[in-house]
This record gives structure tokens, sequence and C-alpha cells, in this order.
């Protein structure tokens, strides 16, 4: 867990780095230094890109990972074909992407064409950007694998984001001609990120290719491609489940594309506390992957537990916080946005309910019973978009964030009871029952406590109070034993600098 725990510190720092020059971008540059429309392509064109690379990489990612831990132990170094497997899979995948753009392409055009012209103009352009997108994925899972879950997210996470803005700030100072210049090489920017990501996985240990199959591969195939297809159909289905809220609103809801906006910034919000999982996930997929085939179940439990606390509690804080400085939101964006606090308490509840439960979805995919997380996730979107469609005619966005929750809640219990069922884990204890407590109640007492002056000095001292408070707590009672070790270790490294 040591290791995990590293990885995932290092990871959390680049990715909340990230996250911040991404922030930055996009919620100033891009609307104060283009068009609604020039801004809006960037998004529409990276969008699409996004959702057709998960169509070519969905089937290679988790067979990669997944079975990686057999390969390395029966067809060792030059003998391992799984490496040339993923490539030829993701590369074949992206070659028939390439065929299917006459089709694609006027699709693409009838959906958005009337509403956003611009992107008839430009609609060439998602190919890249796919292309470029799906290697990274692909560089990704080798990095993985290699233990380089540092290196994958400080490339995906920061230097790209980093890359974006310094196109930006190009496009400020004049150095590009035109829009036309600017979006040319903006689709083209994840292809340095592929490249760096390859020089750091080279150098650690070069990627070797063999085009002969193996026995292993021969034994395996069935099951390996019966995986990949059914992790395949999963990804399209989360490509729905993470789309339909906001189209729903666009369709259903009084207000529209206004409620839509508001919905989708309370939504940007909340995926704050996503950025642990994220680390997380990259540093504990593949001791999963080992514990599996191993059969170390202590081993499985082990993880189950410490990652749904550690998930739980930063989960908690950062929800904490985003409730608490809601005011200044609505203080920057005006009185139109006043819904944002009942929005993100819910919305963030939902958040907080699928991360506090661990990494059922991992422990699943990896397992021999990885089809409960197809049908779990079919189950999921069926209740999502039937509990949004209904929900949002009846009460607009607020019904939309209920919904989301309500099918959230059912979708990670009916995970939990499968879990606790088959393999006689689960990840609660009494330490999760009181992040929570602390939580509730050190938020619920700030929130109380009135504004009195300045918004922008109240806010911020509660913030630091609730900063201090949640911290102190979360230490003093020793809840996690990673997050007091590394504690610790702060303060011997700091008591050594300072002596």
């Amino acid at each position: 867990m040591t290791t995990i725990r590293k990885q995932s510190i290092y990871s959390s720092v680049f990715i909340y780095i990230g996250f911040a020059i991404g922030a930055f971008n996009v919620l100033y540059l891009f609307p104060k230094y283009f068009t609604k429309e020039e801004f809006g392509l960037t998004r529409i064109l990276v969008d699409i890109a996004l959702i057709l690379s998960t169509l070519c990489t969905a089937a290679a990612v988790p067979v990669g990972l997944k079975f990686n831990p057999y390969y390395k132990s029966y067809q060792p170094g030059k003998k391992n074909d799984l490496i040339s497997l993923v490539v030829l899979t993701v590369l074949l995948s992206c070659l028939l992407l390439w065929f299917a753009a006459p089709w694609i392409e006027p699709l693409i055009i009838r959906k958005f064409g009337y509403r956003s012209p611009l992107l008839v103009q430009y609609v060439r352009l998602v190919a890249p950007i796919t292309l470029s997108y799906s290697l990274l994925i692909l560089m990704e899972v080798f990095a993985w694998n290699s233990g380089k879950v540092i290196a994958a997210n400080f490339v995906k996470e920061l230097f790209y984001r980093g890359i974006v803005l310094l196109s930006i700030l190009g496009w400020i100072a004049g150095f590009f001609s035109g829009f036309d210049q600017f979006i040319g090489v903006y689709a083209y920017l994840y292809f340095p990120p592929v490249m760096l990501l390859f020089i750091i996985l080279y150098k650690a240990e070069p990627i070797r290719m063999t085009f002969s199959l193996s026995k292993l591969t021969k034994r395996l195939y069935p099951i390996m491609f019966k995986f990949g297809s059914a992790y395949f159909l999963s990804a399209l289905l989360n490509i729905i489940a993470k789309t339909n809220d906001t189209l729903i609103i666009a369709s259903q809801s009084s207000g529209g594309l206004a409620d839509a906006a508001i919905f989708t910034i309370a939504t940007y919000m909340i995926t704050i506390m996503d950025v642990p999982q994220r680390s997380m996930i990259a540093a504990a997929t593949p001791e999963i992957a080992i514990a599996w085939k191993q059969k170390d179940m202590q081993k499985l439990d082990r993880l189950y537990k410490k990652t749904a606390l550690n998930l739980l509690i930063f989960a908690a804080g950062i929800l904490g916080f985003v409730i608490l400085g809601t005011p200044l939101m609505i203080d920057v964006l005006g009185d139109g946005y006043a819904g944002l606090p009942f929005l993100m308490f819910t919305l963030g509840l939902g958040k907080l309910i699928d991360l506090g439960t661990g990494l059922n979805s991992q422990i699943l995919q990896l397992s021999k019973h990885w089809k409960i997380d197809l049908f779990t996730n079919m189950l999921f979107v069926i209740l999502s978009v039937i509990l949004n469609y209904f929900l949002t005619r009846s009460f607009g966005i607020y019904g939309t964030a209920v919904g989301s929750v309500v099918a959230i809640l059912l979708y990670n219990s009916v995970r939990f009871l499968y879990i606790r069922q088959i393999y006689r884990l689960q990840p609660f204890s009494w330490r999760n029952g009181l992040v929570l407590i602390i939580t509730a109640v050190t938020t619920g007492l700030l929130w109380l406590i009135p504004n009195f002056g300045n918004e922008w000095i109240a806010i911020p001292m509660k913030l630091l109070v609730f900063g201090c408070i949640y911290a102190t707590a979360i230490i003093r009672l020793n809840i996690s034993d990673d997050l007091s070790d590394l504690y610790k270790q702060i303060i011997i490294r700091f008591s050594d600098n300072k002596s």
C-alpha cells in the first residue's frame, strides 16, 4: 500500500495543478480571448474525439491491464505478445474509424451543424484529435503496467494542459495569423504528450513487439475476446451515462440551454472530487490485477477497504470546501446561478456515494465475474435515463440532480451486494462513518454562521477553519493509517531540514 499511497499523492498533485491550469484556460482565457463560437468549437471537437477514441481503446485497455500479470509470469521479455496485441487492436480500431469518417462526419454535421456552423468547416480536425488521444491512452496503459503511474498522470493531466495554455498565450500575443491556424495547431496538441510518454517508457524499458502468437495467447484468446467485447459495450454505456443528463435538460427542462449551463457549472465543480480517484485507480489497478492472479483475498480486502476510506476522506473534504465556497461563485456569476448550492450539495452527495464505495468497478472488471460490471453499468444507464427524464420534466434541473443521486445509490448498492455475496468483501468500517460525521458537523456549523461584512474575507476564513478542523480530526483520530503515516513522514522530514 505504500507504493499506491506514494503514487496516488504525487499523481494527485499533478492532477490538481493540471486541473487549476485547465480551469484557468476554460473559465477565463477561452471566454475572454475567443468568440463564443470559437470557444465552443474547441469543446465540441475534443468531446466528439473523446467519444470516438473510447471506441478505439475500450477493448484494449482492460485486456492490457487484466492479463498483464499472467504474461509477465509466463511470457516475460521478448516473448510477451500482449503488447503487440494491444497496440494492433488500437491501431486497427483507429484505421476502421478513419475509413468510417465519410459516414460519421455527416452525422456530426446534422447533429451540430445548425447551431454550430463553425463545426462544419473544421469537422475534419476530429480525426487527429481522436488518433492522438487514442495513442495517449495506449501509452498510459503501458505506463500503468510498468509502474510509471506518476509519469503518466504528469503527462496527461499537467503537461497537456500546459501546452494548451502556451498555445492560448501564443494566440493572445498574435503568434498565429488567424483562428484557422490556431485551431489547426490545437487539434494536434495531444501528440506532444504521446511522444513524451513514449520516450519516458522507452528509456525505462524498451517496448518490444513480437508478431508470433504465444501458446498463452492461444489459450487465453477466447476469454480475452469476451472480456474485451463486454468492456467495449460497457464503455459505450458509460458514455451515455455521462452525457444523458445535460441532453435531457436541454430538451425537457423549461430553462433549456440556460439550465444546462447552470448544471454544467455545478458538474464541473463537483469533478474536483474525482481527482483522488483518478490517481488512485492508476496506482491500485495493477495491484488489484496481481491480487486476483495470485488469488490473494486478504490483499484485495486491504485494497478495497483502504481505497474506499481514503477516497471518502478526500471526497468529503473537497465537498465541504465546494459547498462553503458556493456563495463566492454566485457573487461572481450573478443571481441567475442562485440554485448552485442545492445542485452542488445534491450532485456532491451522489459523488460521495460513488467514491465512498471504493474501487468496486476495478475489482469486478478484473475478476472472473467481470460480466457483473457490464450488467450493472447497463442498469445504471437505464435508471439514470428514466429517472432524469421524468424528474427533469417535473422539477427541472433539481429533478435531474436528484435522479442522478438515486441512480448512483442503486447502482453502487447492487455492486456492493454482489461483491459481498460472492467474495465476502466489503469496504466499510466505523472509520467511514466517523468521516461523514466530522464532515457534516463541521460543514453544517460553518454554513450556518452568517457572513458578516465582506464575503471575500468571511468565506475564505470559513474555508481555512474548515480545512484546519477537518485535517486535525482526521490525523488526531488516526482514521486513516496511510494519511497518518504520511503526516509523520512530513513532520520527520521537516524536522530534519529544520535542524
